[in-house]
């Protein structure tokens, strides 16, 4: 119950309480004097008849007697006047019925009036000749009483009323206060740091909402010191210092990560990139000139293939540059060599010469399938670059080999051929790999497995989403496969009930959850299904956001609001500033793999992961690790507070 309505109804019962008591004691004073009034002014009437008719009396002139009884009687102040003999004989008697005009008979019977018979000696000398006894009339009263509470009741009701709304009025104002230090509150729980500039006039609200205030500054700080701390750390550790781009260590971590990452890098391009005669111009010019020069390249490399959560782009060393570019047919990567050679050569600076600068490229074609190493790999991909440089102009050159091509053009034409009528719903499978709870107890851990897409080749067999995920995404038919997956997801919740006991976890594409058709049928099927909806968890890759942090974000809210949960999958793959969760309503983030690969032994990476840990913890979002493999890493993210753990240790989907 809120504070306002507690004093409200707490005042309100004090009023009632007030109210009835001012009126019994009104009525009850009333009750009393017109009792006491009665009582009096029947003795006073007695008194007068019996000096009045004392000689009439003494000669038994009855008369006489009742003539002055009458014109006392006749007044309608009383019910009886008896006059009686010594030897209690009737003389004269007057009466009338106690008939109470204009009231009602329930206020009659709830507070009746004592009439008392008052009484006078009539003397003639020291000789007692009759006796007078007098009744008051009580109508007369009752209407003077019931008057009275009316009135009484009606003015301490205006009154009341009008104090009431007054104390209603100040109290609003007064608690007002209230119900912005509670929204001040829940934003803070929220990410959300706002101050109160207007401080209530109420004194010790004054002191509440001032120390709100500090507290809301002293998170807020806290946040950002911790939130700028793991970024320096991130960008001294794995970002090129002159280009922003990632350097040789990141680069091998990521690329080794995907390539021990079938479903999420199937099959793609790696690139080696060197401009030769950057030694010369470097020596020629400054090495201001020379750094801007491989900022350009770097600017160009961006502009060509934007970086996202599989498109890596690293400077190695010198003026060596590395791509790696997923979900690349192998039909399409004479098309991407030129592509990559045209767009660089717009930094030469000067005409051709030995010592000008001029771009090379050498390029290996990658299928996870055939079990290259990322050694073989980059050995591959550097052997072709020294056979581009030899040719003395821009040029690139795929290195043959690694690729075995018949086996990959059968297999794309297989899946383009499944997809080219539109989406062929009935190969799409779902399996699910769980996620482990890190952290006591286990029983409240909800996010328990991440559904996993597969397509039913004509053999049969399960092709895994790297190989089919980019035929799906040239044929237009990616939103469609989330449709799919959502719906599978839901009918196997439905009829087997939740995986695990716990959420499931659905990868969107950004293609998806940039459409809107698709957010408004999703949202729909989450409000539909309420009993389904609490056991979803809304998943969308970092770079997939990173540009749309708007769009997701409300996207994110109408998740939430239609009972389900939201989650940031391959979470610290991009550059961006990780600030972007103060501004998103996510309850997981899931680590990518690369930072946690092998982080039993990675002193610096178990570092970096313990500092998002903490950030995270202080926004109020669980963490979660990716690609565990061994018993030594799963303890290893344990120790560090991470929430919950997925990898083949875990459990393989299925």
């Amino acid at each position: 119950m809120k504070l306002s309505r507690l004093l409200v109804g707490l005042i309100s019962l004090l009023w009632v309480l007030v109210f009835i008591a001012t009126l019994l004691i009104v009525i009850n004073s009333t009750q009393d004097y017109l009792e006491r009034a009665m009582e009096s002014h029947a003795q006073d009437a007695a008194t007068s008849l019996g000096l009045s008719i004392t000689h009439s009396a003494k000669i038994k002139d009855v008369g006489t007697i009742d003539t002055m009884a009458n014109a006392i009687f006749d007044r309608g102040y009383y019910r009886e006047i008896l006059v009686k003999g010594t030897k209690g004989n009737v003389i004269v008697e007057k009466k009338v019925d106690q008939a109470v005009k204009g009231v009602p008979q329930w206020f009659i019977n709830y507070l009746p009036l004592a009439t008392p018979r008052m009484s006078a000696t009539v003397m003639d000398g020291w000789r007692q000749v009759a006796v007078v006894e007098v009744v008051s009339h009580s109508g007369h009263a009752y209407a003077e009483l019931w008057r009275v509470s009316a009135r009484s009741f009606w003015v301490l009701l205006a009154v009341g009323i009008a104090s009431l709304i007054v104390v209603l009025v100040v109290l609003k104002l007064a608690l007002k206060p209230l119900d912005a230090m509670e929204q001040q509150a829940l934003d803070i729980s929220r990410r959300k740091f706002t101050i109160l500039d207007k401080l209530p006039w109420a004194r010790e609200l004054q002191r509440v909402t001032i120390a709100l205030n500090s507290m809301c500054l002293a998170v807020e700080r806290m946040l950002t010191e911790q939130t700028e701390l793991a970024e320096n750390m991130r960008r001294k550790a794995y970002v090129d210092g002159v280009t922003g781009l990632m350097n040789r260590n990141d680069f091998n971590e990521r690329l080794n990560h995907l390539i021990g990452a079938p479903t999420k890098f199937a099959a793609g391009v790696i690139a080696i990139v060197r401009i030769r005669g950057f030694v010369g111009y470097n020596q020629r010019n400054s090495r201001a000139e020379g750094d801007a020069l491989l900022k350009r390249v770097a600017e160009l490399l961006k502009g060509m293939f934007p970086p996202n959560d599989r498109t890596l782009l690293a400077r190695l060393d010198g003026p060596e540059f590395a791509v790696v570019v997923p979900d690349v047919l192998e039909a399409d990567v004479p098309k991407l060599g030129e592509q990559l050679i045209s767009g660089l050569t717009e930094i030469e600076e000067v005409p051709r010469t030995d010592d000008s600068v001029m771009p090379h490229a050498g390029l290996v074609y990658y299928r996870y399938h055939e079990g290259a190493s990322f050694g073989k790999l980059m050995a591959a991909a550097g052997a072709a670059l020294e056979v581009a440089q030899a040719r003395g102009i821009p040029a690139w050159h795929l290195h043959e080999g690694v690729s075995e091509k018949e086996s990959a053009a059968a297999l794309t034409a297989q899946i383009t051929a499944m997809f080219k009528g539109g989406l062929p719903r009935d190969r799409v499978e779902v399996q699910s790999q769980p996620v482990r709870a890190c952290q006591p107890p286990e029983s409240a851990w909800h996010y328990r497995s991440e559904a996993c897409v597969r397509i039913v080749a004509e053999d049969g067999t399960l092709i895994r989403a790297g190989l089919f995920i980019a035929v799906a995404k040239r044929l237009g038919v990616l939103v469609d496969l989330d449709r799919a997956v959502i719906e599978k997801v839901f009918d196997n919740i439905k009829t087997k009930g939740p995986v695990l006991g716990g959420a499931t976890a659905v990868n969107l594409s950004r293609e998806a959850l940039l459409d809107k058709t698709f957010v408004d049928w999703l949202v729909g099927q989450l409000k539909a299904q309420p009993a389904i909806a609490k056991y979803i968890v809304v998943e969308l890759a970092e770079y997939s956001l990173i540009n749309n942090i708007e769009t997701v974000q409300q996207a994110f809210e109408r998740f939430r609001e239609a009972g389900a949960q939201c989650s940031i999958d391959r979470f610290g793959q991009s550059t961006a500033s990780v600030g972007y969760l103060r501004a998103l309503p996510v309850d997981y983030i899931k680590i990518d793999g690369s930072y946690t690969r092998g982080i039993a032994e990675a002193s610096d990476r178990q570092f970096f992961v313990q500092a998002l840990v903490g950030i995270a913890h202080g926004l109020g979002i669980k963490v979660i690790t990716e690609y565990i493999e061994s018993e030594q890493e799963f303890e290893t993210v344990k120790r560090l507070m991470v929430d919950g753990a997925q990898g083949y240790y875990i459990g393989r989907p299925e």
